[in-house]
């Protein structure tokens, strides 16, 4: 029996979403196998919960909880946390200092993937098409004529660091942009203002299978919102996910390449999720890669994970048996 921690929460506007996929990954936990420890991160606060609500806090210094004078260490992390510190490498670089196993993406992966702007430089430099966008720091002057003439109007102003579209507008004309700004800077100190790419959205996961990347399916996702937005996401009736999505098999393919591809490139772990706009002409375009992606009830993980007619249990016991394999 390996002692599982599985750690949810975190620093971000993504902390409840955390809590829900945490939630339904420990329903899918095969107990036979591991015992689940779960731990909620919030600041510097990192405290283990057991199932009577009782509270024991996380010794920093090796990972471990003394819970009735008993020390537990832990054989394996299952992170959970979307956003900071979880999903850009912060807690891969402090498990890789203590030598303890954890699920997904390593620190250089995960802290790469999490920029949305530095993370599309990487992505066009393998071949796949990415979206004309330009990158600003807080102190930086942004010039709306500069934004009109490369990403035109309607455009994206989002913050480079942030996830489950947290933070994220559509910006219409130049009017609208310091508003824009002022939200994306509420999240990060970077933002990137991106071209409108008009087309069906995508979502591929894609996992490990025997240390190759293996697209799991391609789902469509369609909003009753102006864009997919955090609303839309995480509340019933705002989205439809279809899987597979309404595409020629052609540009069906072509979207599962693209997305091995970026995770092989990219040294990716576990289960990723890619997101793409695809035109009327067939042109996928990278919009980014989710490194934890949200596995809630009525997450595109999961629906594609049952697709394939795979157990979720037996899922999740091959994302943990991975960690150890790295």
């Amino acid at each position: 029996m390996k002692n599982i921690a599985l750690l949810a929460g975190g620093n971000s506007g993504e902390y409840e979403v955390s809590l829900k996929t945490a939630e339904n990954i420990m329903s899918q936990i095969d107990k036979s196998l591991f015992k689940p420890y779960f731990i909620l991160v919030k600041g510097t606060d990192w405290i283990y919960i057991n199932e009577a609500n009782e509270r024991y806090p996380i010794d920093k210094n090796d990972f471990s909880v003394l819970v009735n004078g008993n020390k537990v260490k832990f054989d394996a992390v299952f992170i959970a946390i979307h956003g900071n510190p979880g999903e850009n490498g912060k807690f891969q670089g402090y498990f890789d200092m203590l030598d303890i196993p954890y699920t997904g993406c390593d620190c250089f992966c995960s802290a790469l993937t999490f920029n949305k702007y530095f993370c599309n430089l990487t992505i066009r430099e393998i071949g796949v098409p990415v979206s004309a966008s330009l990158h600003y720091y807080r102190n930086d002057i942004i010039n709306a004529k500069e934004v009109e003439d490369i990403c035109g109007f309607p455009c994206f102003v989002k913050p480079c660091n942030s996830g489950s579209s947290v933070g994220v507008t559509k910006v219409h004309n130049a009017e609208q942009m310091e508003k824009a700004i002022a939200e994306a800077f509420k999240y990060d100190d970077q933002l990137m203002i991106e071209k409108l790419i008009v087309g069906q959205e995508l979502a591929c996961g894609v996992c490990s299978d025997k240390g190759n990347a293996r697209a799991l399916a391609v789902t469509e996702i369609t909003s009753k919102n102006e864009f997919y937005d955090y609303q839309s996401k995480y509340t019933d009736g705002l989205h439809d996910l279809i899987t597979p999505a309404r595409l020629s098999k052609e540009n069906y393919d072509l979207v599962m390449r693209y997305s091995e591809k970026i995770y092989h490139h990219l040294n990716c772990k576990g289960v990723v999720r890619v997101d793409f706009i695809i035109t009327k002409e067939g042109i996928p375009y990278f919009l980014e890669i989710n490194t934890i992606p949200g596995q809630t009830a009525m997450s595109i993980i999961p629906n594609q994970v049952k697709f394939n007619n795979l157990n979720l249990k037996d899922f999740y016991t091959e994302i943990i048996m991975d960690a150890f394999n790295k």
